[in-house]
């Protein structure tokens, strides 16, 4: 007999459901992140979001999380699902996208019934303890450095965004896509999440610090303009951002891409494959 539950999870079992996503802590950076800031309370504000659980045996199994900006994100080896289609009741709000282990966003997406694709992404997953960095060579006759973005950056950084969101993420080319970008890279340089590469003072390339708990970062958001790649740019602002975090108490770090040119960048970083990631965003 089936002696499996999904239900929502409720304020007071953040500690459950934390030790749960730890035991599958490289691909639910995003998850734990949000749980560490935002809670079990969903009031659609920034890193808040509906918690749909799996419970079997009075421990939990799974987790689905609808995010206050539409995105599902699943750690859910059970009910993957049926714990995507409570999340999505339960909120009603729109559903821009799903992220997590693949065969579980293949899963959800079928079990959702296959609503339309704009992009489908299955991405490799890598992961690298900070004390195993692969340091960039320098840049010879520039002056290179790495800082947290700043609000007088933002300007440059709402249009960069953007253009990430239309080349990596899919996200069709339209107002909605400007909008969602400067919202996502305003909260990011608000919390310090958001770094540069400078070369002689002039900004070069961005990534971000996209999820975080205590030990643990996942980097994302990883742009460099068109006239701008082939350098190493992006290389270096990984790097940056993780010295970064590495002094500030940060053991290890994930992210994940389909890309071959990151990936070849990510592994002279040091960083090794661990898994597989899915990503599919909805068709508008």
């Amino acid at each position: 007999m089936d002696n499996t539950t999904v239900r929502l999870a409720r304020p007071g079992e953040e500690a459950q459901v934390d030790a749960f996503l730890a035991r599958h802590a490289d691909s639910s950076l995003f998850l734990r992140s949000f749980l560490a800031r935002g809670g079990l309370v969903d009031e659609g504000k920034p890193l808040q979001g509906t918690y749909a659980i799996a419970v079997t045996d009075r421990q939990v199994a799974g987790v689905a999380m609808h995010t206050w900006n539409g995105i599902i994100y699943l750690q859910a080896p059970e009910s993957a699902a049926a714990l995507v289609r409570l999340a999505v009741e339960t909120t009603g709000r729109s559903l821009v996208g799903l992220g997590g282990p693949w065969h579980q966003v293949e899963a959800a997406h079928v079990g959702l019934g296959a609503p339309a694709v704009q992009r489908r992404s299955l991405e490799d997953l890598f992961a690298l303890n900070l004390s195993d960095l692969i340091p960039p060579a320098p840049l010879s006759s520039c002056t290179v450095a790495c800082r947290r973005a700043q609000e007088r950056d933002l300007d440059l950084l709402r249009d960069w965004r953007f253009g990430y969101e239309v080349e990596c993420t899919g996200l069709p080319e339209e107002d909605a896509t400007r909008a969602f970008a400067a919202g996502t890279i305003e909260g990011h340089v608000a919390r310090g999440e958001a770094f540069l590469l400078e070369v002689d003072g002039i900004p070069v390339s961005v990534c971000t610090h996209n999820a975080r708990v205590r030990d643990n970062v996942q980097i994302g958001g990883v742009w460099t303009p068109p006239g701008l790649r082939g350098r190493g740019y992006a290389r270096r602002v990984v790097a940056g951002a993780l010295r970064v975090a590495e002094q500030e108490g940060v053991t290890r770090a994930v992210l994940f891409t389909e890309n071959p040119a990151a990936r070849r960048s990510y592994e002279a970083l040091g960083f090794r494959q661990v898994g597989e990631f899915g990503v599919i965003v909805l068709a508008t």
